[in-house]
């Protein structure tokens, strides 16, 4: 009997002087992180640490360069943010500041010769103008003239358009903004153009509508809709539908289309897009003119202002009975802009 007696005396003992039992009820319960599934609109990622790289002293010398005479420009207003990888409008649309963007592109479809494609986008804000009047220098990527089959001649038919923009509204949920300038593809073209962009929030779902009205020397009047619907998945991804709209008065029909898309951010550099977008138009009848399926994939390969990607498809295109088309884009671009973003 004294031997158990012992053991517990032992026992109560340990019990009582050990450092974690012994604050009692002074000990500060476990902290525990509480992330929401989906995050919504006041969400802030987590920094994430980012592994060194060597310098290479070429692009480090050109980018450091050209970045000095936006930010001379900029009078020191916000920094530019690239917040998304592959929406290229967004990122215009929501950054502030000078900004621009430098591209290369290949393209080889099936059946076919490759295709050539450079430009560039700078959106440089007016010295002291509190990021009010911004000057644009832009290339237009939609131009079918501008895809060249010689690879040393693709800088000969680029359109450029040079604008000044007057930012009118500038708010959270609203934003307006006044474009007149000109285009640079032989003949100048005069235009004026007004946006509006609206953003809600319903719950776990953010909805985008984009309204631009515009007029020009060569096609008159004209107007554009997207409308667009995001939801995130969880913390990496998220789902993307968006429907648009072109109409020109002097064509007298739309261009349509929609798509839907995956995007899956894998790390901090590199990510990934799964998309499907059919188009069509309203010429005569309503009809649908192609399906496209695309893989995205998308990393920065020098530190954070030097992207790769590459895009395999397949397209089902209405002047070929809708057979399959394979084919294989790859870009190159660089991001001139603050350090910070």
């Amino acid at each position: 009997m004294m031997r158990v007696m012992a053991g517990f005396l032992s026992i109560i003992m340990v019990f009582l002087w050990s450092p974690g039992l012994l604050a009692g009820s002074n000990a500060k319960p476990a902290r525990v992180i509480d992330e929401p599934a989906t995050p919504d609109e006041h969400f802030q990622p987590k920094e994430e640490v980012i592994e060194e790289q060597e310098d290479i002293v070429v692009l480090e010398w050109s980018r450091d360069f050209a970045k000095g005479y936006v930010e001379s420009l900029n009078d020191g207003v916000d920094s530019f943010f690239m917040g998304a990888f592959f929406d290229d409008e967004l990122v215009n649309d929501e950054s502030s500041g000078s900004n621009g963007r430098i591209f290369f592109t290949t393209r080889r479809v099936q059946g076919e010769g490759v295709d050539y494609q450079v430009g560039i986008n700078l959106k440089l804000v007016l010295p002291r103008s509190r990021d009010r009047f911004k000057l644009l220098v832009e290339t237009d990527e939609n131009e079918d003239d501008q895809k060249e089959s010689d690879l040393i001649g693709t800088t000969g038919n680029v359109t450029y358009s040079t604008a000044i923009r007057v930012e009118l509204r500038d708010g959270k949920r609203w934003k307006t903004s006044w474009d007149n300038g000109v285009r640079w593809a032989g003949q100048p073209v005069y235009f004026s153009r007004v946006r509006t962009r609206r953003t809600d929030y319903f719950n776990e779902w953010r909805s985008r509508l984009l309204h631009s009205m515009s007029w020009r020397t060569d096609v008159e009047w004209g107007t554009s809709v997207n409308a667009s619907l995001l939801r995130p998945l969880d913390m990496r991804r998220h789902f993307r539908t968006a429907f648009s709209a072109d109409y020109l008065l002097s064509n007298d029909f739309a261009e349509l289309q929609t798509s839907a898309a995956i995007f899956d951010e894998l790390s901090h550099r590199a990510a990934m897009l799964y998309r499907m977008v059919v188009f069509g138009d309203t010429e005569q009848i309503a009809k649908v003119n192609n399906y496209v399926l695309s893989v995205s994939y998308r990393r920065k390969i020098y530190k954070h202002f030097v992207f790769a990607e590459i895009v395999p498809e397949v397209a089902w295109p209405r002047e070929k009975d809708y057979f399959p088309t394979a084919a294989l884009n790859l870009r190159f671009e660089m991001i001139i802009g603050p350090d910070e973003y």
